[in-house]
């Protein structure tokens, strides 16, 4: 009963209960549990994340997977445990048979309601094995993640998983105690950063608080899907801790030529996107007027996507300056600053950044 009262949609902006419960729009540009404010959470597209992933693997020739499953489920074990130890009385609570049940069904309203995929209870033996049909994951290494990280969480010992596909963008899950961890899961552990305060201010659903300019999401919780109204594109909410932890071990074992490699791949993602949400014509340079406007509704959604506070912005005659309090990835929104810049201005552009004070970084981009 509580599962499918957390599962209604809100009547005035079609946010999930949950989510708009669980989560909370900060004024530092960021997105946090609402039992912790520097835990984060962020808005990401799903070929965004792919296309990280995969142009990470196609220039290393090696496959990162196993690094991103095990950054992912440390990240997702950590979220879990933010939820119960943060709700007086649910650690005592998961003791018992039943309410580890609810819990299980908990973690598949997660899915859903963050766009992750929809799932389906198979089977479940409490403190041994979980059974579950997935459909629509975003990304099934990373999926799967979650599922171990659930559980790991709830059980309170390591969990191993594995699948199978069962059916078009449908798999079979099994996860099961298991004796260890891999040592890699050690090196990913994941960090969380002090935050600087801030003072945006967001229109607020008056019914479940979500912000109203996020009105363009579209949840279809029976199939596990977010879908950006403007684009057409899949969106997810996105623990904003488990990627990061991946890149910082990508750079510790490869070297800090992955970190180029990030911030070419978000700049192709950012140029495809800016021509889907036809903010810009596409062809043709853009006045001085139009070109701080387009920059500026771009960047005005760093904070409703738990990106980043932009605080500060110059245009000057073939280049720009943007200060981001918050950032969530440097090298990711150094690729989107990038990204922007090449297609507002039609001209290929190079990016640097520093970190002009703690919690804040400079980007520049130029020709």
């Amino acid at each position: 009963m509580i599962i499918e009262a957390m599962r209604k949609q809100c009547p005035v902006c079609g946010f999930p209960w949950v989510t708009s419960f669980v989560l909370r729009w900060r004024d530092n540009g960021t997105i946090t549990m609402f039992m912790r404010n520097d835990f984060r959470a962020v808005v990401m597209r799903q070929g965004q994340v792919q296309a990280l992933m995969q142009h990470i693997e196609d220039r290393l020739g090696v496959s990162i997977e196993h690094m991103g499953f095990e950054a992912q489920r440390n990240a997702a074990r950590m979220t879990f445990d933010n939820t119960f130890d943060g709700t007086p009385g649910v650690r005592l609570m998961l003791k018992m048979g039943h309410f580890k049940r609810v819990a299980v069904e908990y973690f598949n309203l997660i899915g859903a309601t963050c766009g992750q995929c929809h799932s389906d209870t198979l089977e479940y033996v409490p403190g041994r094995r979980g059974v579950a049909r997935l459909k629509n994951p975003f990304y099934m290494p990373l999926m799967a993640a979650y599922v171990v990280g659930a559980f790991e969480s709830m059980e309170g010992v390591p969990f191993k998983s594995e699948w199978e596909e069962t059916g078009v963008d449908t798999y079979t899950i099994t996860a099961e105690a298991a004796g260890e961890k891999p040592e890699v899961s050690d090196r990913l552990n994941v960090g969380v950063a002090p935050l600087l305060p801030g003072h945006n201010s967001h229109e607020s659903c008056p019914k479940c608080r979500a912000p109203r300019a996020l009105s363009f999401l579209h949840w279809n919780l029976d199939e596990g899907i977010i879908t950006d109204t403007r684009t057409g594109a899949r969106v997810l909410i996105f623990d904003g801790h488990g990627i990061n932890a991946l890149y910082r071990e990508l750079v510790a074992e490869l070297g800090e030529e992955v970190y180029q490699l990030l911030v070419d791949a978000q700049r192709d993602w950012t140029v495809e996107h800016i021509g889907l949400l036809g903010i810009t014509p596409s062809s043709g340079a853009l006045s001085r007027g139009e070109l701080e406007e387009a920059y500026r509704e771009y960047l005005s959604m760093m904070p409703l996507e738990g990106l980043g506070n932009p605080v500060a912005m110059e245009i000057k005659d073939s280049s720009i300056e943007v200060v981001i309090e918050n950032p969530y990835n440097a090298f990711v929104l150094a690729g989107t600053l990038q990204g922007l810049y090449e297609a507002f201005e039609k001209t290929p552009g190079k990016v640097e950044w520093t970190e002009s004070r703690p919690g804040a970084v400079r980007f520049k981009v130029e020709p």
